[in-house]
C-alpha cells in the first residue's frame, strides 16, 4: 500500500514537472524571438540624397554649393550657385531631370540681395511650395522659348531671381513640395539623440602619445587613432573641442572605420561659436566618413577664421551660421542655415554608424551594466550615484573610460525615411548588421537549461517508480 501511495504521488508530480519544463522552454523561445539585433544607420538617409537640408529658413549669400539643397522654410539669397558638380538623383515622377533645389515655403525675393541671382546648374529642376510673390517664366520678353527663371515680377530680366540652365515646365515648379520636412527632422532628431548615447572608444592623445589632458588646454594638437572595422566614437565637450587647434588623424577614417564625434554643448548653453581647427592626415576623400553630431545645440557659428571642416554637420536642433571663408566638406543637416562665405563641397556622409559594444572595448569600458529588455534595446543601470549635469561625460585623461547616463547604449532601429509627396528616385538604404549576443540575448540559454533540468527530473522519477514496482 505504501509503495502504491508513493507511486501515485510521484505520478501526480509528473504533470507539474512537465509543466515547469514546458514553461521554461516557452520562456526561452519567447525571449529568443523578442531579442532584436541592433542595426547600423546612415544618419542622413532621411535627406533623400540632398547634400544640405534645413527644417526652416535658409539664406544663401556666398559662395556656392557643389551639391543639392532642400529648404523646409523660406529661401533668400545673394549671388550663389547650386549643383555645381551634380544635380543629385532625386527625380520627381514625370520630370525629365532631377530636382536640385526644393523650397518647402516660398522664395523670399524681398529679403534677397538686390540685383543678384541664384543659379541652379547641371540641368537641375526647382520645386517651390509657395509661389507667392514670384513669377515663373520659360519664355523671354519677346516670347521666345528660354531657360526657366523664378522672378520677382513678370519681366524675364528682373532680379533678384533664380536661374535654371534648362527649360523646366512652368507648371512643374509648384506650388508643391515633394518632401515631408517635419517627418525628416523628427527622424534626424531621434537619430541624433540616439547617437549621443554611444559609448566612447576613442582616446585623444598628444603628439608624443600621452592621453590629452582634460580639460583640453587651448591650442592643443589632438591626435586621433582609429580602430579599423568598427564605428569609432569620440565624446567631447564644446569647450574642449574649441581648444583644439589641430586635429591630427594617425589613421584615416574609411567606410568600415567611420568616426562619430558627439559634441556636448551644454557647457556653452547650447550656443557654440567654433573656429574649426586644422585637420591633418585627412582630406575630402575621408570627409564622407566623419560626422559631428550636435544633439542639443540650438545655435552654432563657424567663425570666418575657421579652417576647412572635413565631415558632416549634424545639428537638427540648431540654427547654423556658416560665416567661414573656408569650406565644408560634407552634408549639412540643420534647423536653419546662413551660408555666407566659402563653399560646401559635395562630400555627403556615405556610410553607416553602429555603436560599439558597451563591454570588451580595449579603449573604453563603461561602468554601466546593461539589463535585459524584451524589446532588444538594452537599458542601463549606472553603478555610480549622481550622473552630473553633462549628458556626455568626459573621460579621465589617465584612464579613458566613460560612464554613460541612463538611456540606451546604442542607436535604436533606424527611423523610417519620410515619404515624399512625389515619388523620389533611388536613395541610400540602411544595411542591417546583427551584433554578437549580449545582454538579454543570452537569456534563452538559461531557459533552455531550465527545460533540460525539468525533463531530466521527470525521467528520474519515472525510473525510480519502476524500480519500486518491481520490488
Amino acid at each position: 500500500m505504501t509503495v502504491l501511495r508513493n507511486h501515485t504521488a510521484r505520478l501526480a508530480l509528473l504533470p507539474v514537472v512537465g509543466l515547469a519544463a514546458f514553461l521554461a522552454l516557452a520562456l526561452a523561445v519567447a525571449r529568443s524571438g523578442a531579442a532584436e539585433p541592433r542595426v547600423a544607420v546612415n544618419p542622413v538617409d532621411p535627406a533623400l540624397g540632398f547634400l544640405v537640408m534645413t527644417e526652416g529658413d535658409a539664406r544663401l549669400i556666398g559662395a556656392e554649393n557643389e551639391g543639392t539643397v532642400a529648404v523646409g522654410g523660406n529661401l533668400s539669397f545673394g549671388n550663389y550657385q547650386i549643383a555645381l558638380t551634380t544635380a543629385g538623383s532625386f527625380v520627381v515622377d514625370g520630370d525629365a531631370e532631377p530636382t536640385a533645389l526644393v523650397v518647402g515655403g516660398r522664395v523670399d525675393l524681398a529679403a534677397s540681395v538686390p540685383g543678384t541671382r541664384l543659379q541652379v546648374l547641371n540641368s537641375g529642376y526647382v520645386k517651390i511650395g509657395d509661389l507667392t510673390g514670384t513669377v515663373v517664366r520659360d519664355t523671354d520678353n519677346n516670347g521666345a522659348a528660354v531657360n526657366t527663371r523664378v522672378l520677382p515680377s513678370d519681366d524675364y530680366d528682373a532680379s533678384p531671381r533664380i536661374e535654371l540652365v534648362t527649360r523646366q515646365p512652368v507648371a512643374s515648379v509648384g506650388p508643391a513640395s515633394p518632401i515631408d520636412f517635419a517627418a525628416a527632422f523628427a527622424s534626424f532628431r531621434q537619430t541624433s539623440t540616439d547617437l549621443a548615447e554611444c559609448p566612447q572608444n576613442v582616446v585623444l592623445r598628444t603628439p608624443n602619445g600621452d592621453p590629452l589632458p582634460r580639460p583640453v588646454p587651448p591650442g592643443s594638437n589632438a591626435v586621433v587613432t582609429l580602430t579599423p572595422g568598427v564605428t569609432n566614437v569620440l565624446n567631447i565637450s564644446a569647450t574642449d573641442l574649441a581648444n583644439i587647434s589641430v586635429l591630427t588623424f594617425a589613421t584615416p577614417p574609411a567606410a568600415d572605420t567611420p568616426l562619430l564625434v558627439n559634441v556636448d554643448t551644454t557647457d556653452v548653453a547650447d550656443q557654440f561659436t567654433w573656429q574649426v581647427p586644422n585637420f591633418a592626415g585627412v582630406g575630402g576623400e575621408q570627409a564622407p566618413y566623419i560626422l559631428f553630431n550636435f544633439p542639443t545645440a540650438t545655435a552654432i557659428t563657424l567663425t570666418d577664421a575657421s579652417a576647412t571642416l572635413e565631415g558632416t554637420i549634424y545639428a537638427p536642433n540648431a540654427d547654423v551660421d556658416a560665416l567661414t571663408n573656408s569650406n565644408i566638406e560634407g552634408s549639412v543637416i540643420t534647423r536653419s542655415l546662413v551660408h555666407d562665405g566659402g563653399e560646401i563641397h559635395d562630400r555627403p556622409f556615405s556610410t553607416t554608424l553602429d555603436c560599439p559594444q558597451p563591454t570588451g572595448s580595449p579603449t573604453a569600458t563603461p561602468t554601466a551594466t546593461p539589463t535585459g529588455s524584451p524589446t532588444g534595446s538594452p537599458t542601463q543601470t549606472p553603478t555610480v550615484g549622481p550622473t552630473g549635469s553633462p549628458t556626455q561625460p568626459t573621460p579621465d585623461p589617465t584612464q579613458p573610460t566613460q560612464t554613460p547616463t541612463a538611456g540606451p547604449t546604442q542607436p535604436t532601429p533606424e527611423p523610417t525615411a519620410p515619404t515624399p509627396t512625389y515619388s523620389p528616385g533611388p536613395h541610400p538604404t540602411r544595411t542591417r548588421h546583427p551584433l554578437p549576443v549580449t545582454g538579454s540575448s543570452s537569456l534563452p540559454l538559461f531557459g533552455a537549461g531550465a527545460a533540460a533540468v525539468g525533463v531530466g527530473l521527470a525521467l528520474l522519477l519515472i525510473a525510480a517508480d519502476r524500480r519500486r514496482v518491481r520490488r
